[in-house]
């Protein structure tokens, strides 16, 4: 295993200047390049969390976080896809044996979207499984996936009291349309735009409900699989997107420094690598940066460790890894920004690959899992003796 999550960041890394050569036009494309998403697969960069006996390399937890940072060097938009998206193999491989032959079995190279906020959803029960209608929002990669993995409550009797069941659903690409809305300030190349399902039939093998598709003892998991496949997810969901946005991060602060290093002033004939204030600016951003990515990288190793030793986690220390990703986002942020505004209005130009990394990088701070507010206030009342409430606790 060792051998394999080294091979797959030499991998990376070497894809690392086809991306940033690619990035601009990935961006004006709002998607990311169909020669792009042929390479992602070629090179197994979205098949980590996929079973090998479907075509996957089952490599091991966390090197999502190292591919993710890694890409995003190059194009954080496609490091999205490489990680957020394709950990939606591990959430398709939860459903029973049958529907993962259904999605794999025309071929390994697959992507597996899924869409969250949605709207006008109506659910109802038929024989065999149920009629869906409906829009989604944010399914990124849409226009690389042959499945989409969305939620839906199901339509109760009007005399009922109790609130509608939900259910996760798996639904295949001749089942939904695209509704091209995805014109964005960042994460532009991940296209994430909107489904539609207009009474689309979902057997019930295809469903899962809440418990069934969050605990242990899933239908799809079986005995030796990886644990990801079939414990429960808490802690673990929302932690792909955590490499993409250190590596933006990162991203900024190595295009900020190249840059610098040799950059003279057109009105006074100054170099700002001479300047102390700047000197300071990149000494505090490269720190918190690093402190970012060790904070997330220690994390990553206990989820791993934890998992393969089938060890559960307590509400507290739930609450507190939602703290520590939001908080180390935050000072990704900022790192970010400080060296972004010194660079006046040639950080405004297009060619300027650095306003790119900069917006992605926000616009990935905006995602629910990382959220500054939602995920520091449950550990603030927890601290305080409260209940911590359900945000935070996945």
């Amino acid at each position: 295993m060792q051998s394999l999550h080294h091979d797959l960041i030499e991998r990376a890394t070497a894809y690392v200047p086809t991306l940033r050569a690619r990035a601009a036009a990935t961006e004006e494309r709002r998607s990311v390049l169909p020669e792009v998403m042929a390479d992602l697969h070629r090179l197994g960069l979205i098949k980590h969390f996929q079973p090998v006996r479907l075509g996957g390399i089952a490599a091991p937890w966390g090197i999502q976080f190292d591919i993710g940072r890694i890409l995003a060097h190059g194009c954080p938009s496609t490091a999205w896809i490489a990680t957020v998206v394709a950990a939606n193999n591990c959430y398709a491989c939860r459903f029973p044996l049958r529907t993962q032959e259904e999605i794999y079995g025309a071929g390994p190279d697959v992507l597996v979207t899924n869409a969250s906020v949605s709207r006008n959803v109506v659910v109802k029960t038929e024989a065999g499984g149920y009629r869906v209608s409906g829009a989604w929002k944010f399914a990124s990669g849409i226009d690389h996936s042959s499945w989409v993995l969305i939620v839906g409550a199901i339509e109760a009797p009007s005399s009922a009291n109790s609130p509608a069941a939900r259910l996760f659903m798996l639904v295949p690409r001749r089942d939904y349309r695209i509704e091209d809305n995805w014109h964005v300030a960042g994460m532009r190349g991940t296209g994430s735009k909107d489904i539609v399902l207009e009474g689309a039939f979902v057997p019930a093998h295809r469903t899962l409900t809440p418990g069934a598709f969050w605990n242990a003892g899933c239908p799809g998991g079986q005995r030796g699989d990886a644990f990801i496949w079939r414990r429960d997810l808490t802690g673990y969901f929302g932690t792909s997107l955590l490499g993409p946005i250190v590596g933006a991060a990162e991203a900024i602060l190595e295009t900020y420094l190249e840059a610098t290093r040799t950059r003279v002033g057109v009105m006074m004939g100054d170099a700002p690598a001479t300047q102390a204030t700047v000197q300071i600016r990149v000494a505090e951003s490269s720190a918190e940066i690093k402190l970012a990515r060790l904070v997330l990288e220690t994390q990553m190793a206990e989820l791993r460790r934890r998992g393969e030793a089938d060890e559960a986690w307590t509400t507290a220390e739930v609450v507190e890894m939602a703290r520590d990703r939001a908080y180390a986002t935050r000072l990704c942020q900022v790192a970010g920004e400080r060296l972004v505004t010194p660079m006046g209005a040639l950080g405004m130009f297009d060619s300027n690959p650095v306003q790119r990394y900069w917006r992605d990088l926000n616009a990935a701070a905006t995602q629910i899992a990382v959220n500054y507010d939602r995920n520091l206030v449950p550990y603030g009342r927890l601290a305080l003796g409260l209940d911590p409430g359900v945000a935070g606790m996945l």
